[in-house]
């Protein structure tokens, strides 16, 4: 099989085509490098934004705050912010996903 294969290659020359293909699909600059950088960014941007949508409020009304985070309990205080401690203290991963959405734009902007 091997021996069929470098046979091939002498007489058209694939692993040339092949490797110049491949040099432009992934280019050897950095600067392909920061656009890799930025697209997985905004990829992981975009998924934790849809999760993180799923819970948050963005309302303005006034409401007091009954929620697990013991220092803010009766406090009043808009919906908008009771909604994104319900997301950090209460929901299984919340804080955690609201850090990567918070990296990643920084990541992405940079």
């Amino acid at each position: 099989m091997d021996a069929s294969a470098r046979a091939l290659d002498e007489r058209f020359g694939t692993t040339g085509f092949a490797r110049k293909a491949m040099r432009k699909a992934f280019p050897d600059q950095w600067s392909f490098l920061v656009g890799e950088i930025a697209m997985y960014s905004f990829v992981i941007i975009l998924l934790t934004g849809v999760f993180l949508t799923l819970f948050f409020k963005p309302s303005m009304h006034e409401v007091v705050y009954d929620g697990s985070y013991t220092k803010l309990k009766g406090v009043e205080m808009s919906e908008a912010y009771a909604s994104t401690l319900k997301i950090s203290f209460d929901v299984r991963g919340g804080l955690l996903v609201r850090q990567l959405h918070h990296w990643a734009t920084l990541i992405f902007i940079g």
